[in-house]
């Protein structure tokens, strides 16, 4: 075959354009480059600071996280009164926790920045912890002094020996003078604890006395006392004479008492109030039963004549019924656990008082009722505390509802009975009745349920309410009165003051009105009241004024009965002796004498 001929190019490729020789000139600092090199620099320069802005943020960010975990530390040694070791201890744990935060930063510039701040916040540290290091060091100063002046002060008031004493207070000023140059406190701080110091001492003697009831040695113990607080000494003396005046017109109100006399009523003991002076004589009377070791039974007995005799009742122990009977009210009662301890207490002068036969004064109607039937449930029925007061409790709760069938012939039984009792009754003398049989009946049908529903036998339950009655309830003025009201009439001088005080009351403030007609009653509370004996209705003087009377009112009409009852007396002796004057005189003159004639 023929050979084609080729050709070979020696040349090389290239990336290089091709140029074109010019002869044209171009100044370099005026071309395009050089106008935008300036704006290349300035991009440089905020891509820098935008870098510097953004790593500071993030170390201030990593301070402040770290700073936060400083503030811990540092308050793990805020109680630390030894400054150096609390300073130790947080340069060590910090210290570990600042090198292992610091080596897992990577940005070297970032962990420089860190590191810088840390370093700044290091003295500030260090000082708030020495800070606080005083502070605990100097509240740890300031706990043991007020332990050692409280020692000393128990140490004082415990000793009986007067030289011992000295030695007490002695050690509170030396341990004074000890901690003020310690903590370089200053005379005029010295000065005023040693005063104060002096001071508690006085006024603590001063005290003693005071318990003991020696009101002008307290009084002399402040006068003489020296380098003491004049204005509080001068406070407490006041105190003192207030605190004497108190003590002895509050004795003067207990001494009228325990003589049989109710301080309570006419003029007011000036110094004192009738809850002091009540309280007083009760605080009296049960440390003299103490004294005597008296038992439950003798105390009450002791105490409670005491008070009867004025009229009065002892406010410990209507205290300790009021309350159990309370207590009692707001408790469901499941099981032995759930009775009050002061019901069981209750429950107990409640039997006491009902051996005396005086429950009836200290309770109400309700209240009576509610205690009688746990005395009747344990000491008929043979029921424990637990039992007898959960029967009591359900008792009350369902007495409205209470059905008591079978029961008709001897309720209607116990009435006549009753009406028997209350009319002809041996015990009455004469045609003496009581005009509201209508009351005792009700009452006497409320005691005659609760004795049925308790499981007494009816026939049984009619001797029981009769006794009750007998017990309760007394005949005075033709009224059928609880005793538990009529106590209070002891305010006028007893019993038989009711039926004259009446008829006091009628003939002055009513117009043409028989005093047979009316009954003086009390209500409760401290409250009198004159009411028609028929119809029970309130009544109005002749002011149209209703008949309502305090203690105090009837103690002052009965003062002004007795004062115009003397005046009559002494009126008809004058006249008297005048007569038998003129009849001397007349014998004179005639010179016969009449009677020997």
């Amino acid at each position: 075959m023929p050979k084609i001929p080729t050709f070979t190019t020696e040349a090389r490729p290239t990336a290089e354009a091709a140029s074109v020789v010019s002869n044209i000139k171009v100044n370099v600092n005026q071309s395009v480059a050089a106008a935008l090199r300036p704006l290349g620099k300035s991009a440089e320069d905020y891509y820098i600071k935008q870098r510097d802005n953004n790593e500071k943020l993030e170390a201030k960010k990593k301070f402040y996280e770290m700073k936060a975990e400083s503030d811990i530390i540092q308050a793990k040694e805020k109680n630390n009164p030894d400054d150096v070791s609390a300073v130790n201890n947080f340069n060590q744990t910090f210290g570990q926790y600042k090198n292992q935060q610091l080596s897992q930063i990577k940005n070297k510039r970032v962990k420089r920045k860190l590191e810088l701040l840390l370093n700044a916040d290091q003295p500030e540290s260090v000082y708030k912890i020495k800070a606080a290091s005083f502070e605990a060091l100097e509240a740890q100063n300031i706990d043991m002094y007020n332990t050692e002046q409280n020692t000393l002060s128990a140490e004082y008031s415990l000793s009986k020996d007067p030289n011992l004493k000295d030695i007490a207070k002695q050690k509170r000023i030396e341990s004074a003078k000890e901690f003020e140059n310690m903590h370089l406190m200053g005379k005029p701080w010295l000065n005023k604890e040693i005063q104060t110091i002096n001071t508690d001492s006085a006024i603590f003697d001063a005290d003693v006395a005071i318990a003991n009831n020696d009101y002008n040695k307290a009084k002399d113990i402040l006068l003489k006392a020296k380098n003491v607080d004049a204005e509080e000494m001068q406070k407490r003396i006041i105190t003192i004479e207030k605190q004497k005046e108190e003590y002895d017109a509050t004795g003067y109100g207990v001494k009228e008492i325990l003589e049989g006399r109710n301080p309570l009523i006419g003029p007011t003991i000036p110094g004192t109030t009738d809850k002091k002076i009540l309280e007083g004589t009760d605080s009296y009377l049960l440390s003299i039963a103490q004294k005597n070791n008296l038992n439950e039974e003798q105390t009450f007995a002791f105490v409670d004549d005491k008070f009867a005799q004025t009229g009065l009742l002892s406010p410990a122990y209507e205290e300790v019924i009021q309350s159990g009977y309370t207590a009692g009210s707001a408790t469901t009662f499941d099981n032995p656990a759930d009775i009050p301890p002061i019901l069981i207490s209750a429950v107990k002068t409640a039997e006491i008082a009902d051996k005396t036969k005086r429950l009836n004064v200290y309770t109400t109607e309700k209240q009576q009722l509610f205690f009688e039937n746990i005395i009747v449930a344990k000491q008929i029925l043979r029921m424990n505390d637990f039992q007898a007061i959960k029967s009591a409790k359900e008792f009350e709760n369902n007495y409205d509802k209470a059905v008591v069938s079978g029961t008709t012939k001897q309720r209607n039984a116990t009435f006549k009975k009753v009406e028997s009792f209350f009319t002809t009754a041996p015990w009455f003398s004469g045609n003496t009745k009581a005009t509201n049989i209508g009351e005792v009946k009700g009452y006497a049908n409320k005691i005659f349920n609760m004795y049925v529903v308790s499981g007494i036998d009816p026939k049984k339950a009619q001797d029981l309410t009769i006794e009750n009655l007998k017990n309760n309830l007394e005949l005075v003025d033709n009224y059928a009165y609880m005793k538990r009201d009529i106590d209070a009439f002891k305010s006028i001088g007893g019993l038989n003051m009711v039926k004259p005080v009446k008829e006091y009351i009628i003939k002055n403030q009513m117009t043409d009105e028989d005093s047979k007609e009316y009954f003086l009653r009390y209500n409760g509370g401290g409250i009198f009241e004159i009411r028609r004996k028929l119809d029970l209705a309130p009544v109005f003087n002749k002011n149209n004024q209703p008949m309502v009377f305090y203690a105090k009112d009837l103690y002052a009409i009965n003062q002004e009965r007795e004062a115009k009852g003397l005046s009559e007396i002494k009126q008809e002796t004058q006249k008297s002796q005048e007569e038998k004057q003129k009849i001397k005189e007349s014998t004179e003159i005639t010179g016969f004498d009449m009677a020997g004639s």
